[in-house]
């Protein structure tokens, strides 16, 4: 007589059976390259025998959202930059004083996007008649020798594209403020995170040794924060959080000599946001202790101050600093002036960013695309922010899958394939509308800001819930964030640093 299963055994076999399902189906939908090295680098088969080849230069966010959805039958689909990495930019603050870990942050390209070939190379220069592009080998550099060095041995290759899609973002604007470069950090990659980090740990040991005058010791305590846009407002949050939860404790005798100073050339802070967020923002800085020098010009960063000028003043002050963070905005990446350059300036008449139409194709370059922080609408222009980046990312993979190519396989299992891309990419032929889903920035002690107003289609307007600000908002900032994480493993990693970090206190140990 058989023996009837018990409904344990059952759901294990189904789970078991479903997850195997799932496996051979994603297998089966999202190839991995047969090959992590590059065939014919300049695309001697006709184009009726291949797959037309699409080039990502970039790995931040509209690179990610591009490759995500796009469609890997189709494309030979191949990312190039000189980080293998993504970053969840918007928590780097968090990571530089130990709230959260730089495992948390980062996500390998090769492991989110499995069905993408990657090569870590640095782009030098663009061909658009001939569609070529000329690359360097990155290599991490383990001293300074070997920056020097690597510049001249480094090797170089080129590759042809029939689709390029520009994404390598953009980098701190110094404004030419002299000392920037030399004596003050920037906030844009883990390596700026960890060097900050670094920084912070060093100033408060240094100013507990007893060899210190106290003169010295005042001035390694003083932490200057240049730019109050979300970077800066969240270091210096983030930065004071650390003082009144953890340095107090393991430095009880240096918190009163600890000063963090924002300076903003506005008259306020977080001036894109509305004016209620600002001013809360205002109010809770004060209360942190953390003072804001508005409508102030930074005029130079020397290794121990910061000269400033107040606006309608002729005179200079001096701040005393031990560390200098910069965060005042953005411009466009040597690689993006070059391919400028060589499409010409006819067609490409702005000089911050690349020119493109709606549809985010390049002017003046037939298969090129660009999108994010390098890249400018023509008479639309919009926020340099991730979400505009994430959001046509998505856009730009929708076009390139509707688009017709020279090679079409018409098995049946690739039919069965573009149904699955019709539904989960999705198609489109319409120019890209931003959608405008609010701001979020934290402001310290356990409180946060957002500003929804217009967003959602101003669903946050009609329920009277435009601005938000408080503790409660907290939970929101951190749900969101929380969201955005690409993947289960980071997801966990977050939720038990932010659970370690207030439970056991932010690890400050060197290393």
């Amino acid at each position: 007589m058989s023996k009837k299963w018990s409904w344990k055994a059952r759901a294990a076999v189904l789970a078991a059976g479903g997850f195997t399902t799932y496996a051979v189906v994603d297998y089966g939908l999202h190839p991995r390259p047969s090959s992590e090295v590059v065939d014919d680098l300049l695309l001697t088969k006709p184009a009726t025998e291949r797959k037309e080849r699409l080039i990502v230069l970039g790995s931040g966010w509209g690179a990610v959202a591009l490759l995500d959805k796009i469609d890997p039958f189709k494309y030979e689909v191949i990312c190039i930059s000189p980080r293998n990495h993504f970053v969840m930019t918007p928590l780097l603050p968090s990571v530089t004083v130990g709230t959260i870990e730089t495992r948390t942050v980062v996500e390998s390209i090769r492991s989110i996007c499995p069905h993408v070939k990657f090569i870590e190379a640095e782009c030098t220069g663009l061909n658009p008649q001939g569609k070529t592009l000329t690359f360097t080998s990155s290599k991490r550099p383990s001293s300074s020798r070997e920056v020097q060095d690597s510049a001249k041995t480094r090797p170089e290759f080129q590759m042809a594209y029939d689709k390029l899609v520009v994404a390598v973002g953009a980098e701190n604007n110094t404004f030419n403020t002299p000392g920037v470069e030399q004596h003050a950090h920037f906030l844009k990659e883990i390596i700026d995170a960890r060097r900050i980090r670094a920084a912070i740990v060093d100033a408060f040991e240094s100013a507990c040794n007893p060899a210190q005058t106290e003169e010295e010791r005042k001035r390694l305590l003083n932490f200057v924060v240049v730019g109050g846009g979300p970077t800066g407002v969240e270091f210096a949050a983030e930065l004071a959080d650390l003082l009144h939860e953890d340095l107090t404790k393991s430095f009880p005798k240096l918190k009163n000599d600890v000063k963090i100073r924002l300076i903003e050339a506005t008259d306020k802070v977080l001036g894109m946001f509305d004016s209620k967020v600002s001013a809360f923002t205002a109010q809770t800085f004060e209360k942190e202790g953390i003072e804001v020098l508005a409508n102030t010009f930074v005029k130079e960063v020397k290794q121990k101050e910061v000269l400033v000028q107040k606006k309608g003043s002729k005179e200079i002050e001096s701040i005393p600093s031990s560390v200098v963070v910069w965060a005042t905005g953005i411009r466009s990446r040597p690689i993006t002036n070059k391919i400028r350059e060589c499409i010409g300036v006819k067609e490409q008449t702005n000089p911050r960013a690349l020119l493109t139409d709606g549809f985010l194709r390049v002017r003046g370059a037939d298969g090129v695309y660009a999108m994010g922080d390098c890249a400018t609408i023509d008479g639309k222009p919009l926020p340099a922010t991730a979400q505009v980046a994430s959001q046509e990312g998505k856009y730009l993979s929708k076009y390139l899958n509707g688009l017709p190519t020279a090679h079409e396989d018409s098995s049946v299992l690739n039919a069965v394939r573009k149904m699955y891309w019709k539904v989960a990419g999705g198609f489109t032929s319409e120019p890209f509308e931003y959608a405008h889903r609010g701001s979020l920035a934290y402001t310290g002690g356990d409180s946060a800001a957002a500003d929804f107003k217009g967003a959602m289609n101003g669903f946050f307007d009609s329920i009277g819930m435009s601005v938000m600000t408080g503790k409660a908002t907290n939970i929101l900032w951190r749900s969101f964030y929380m969201s955005e994480q690409l993947s289960m493993r980071t997801k966990a990693l977050l939720a038990v640093d932010w659970a370690k970090a207030k439970v056991f206190g932010r690890d400050f140990s060197r290393y």
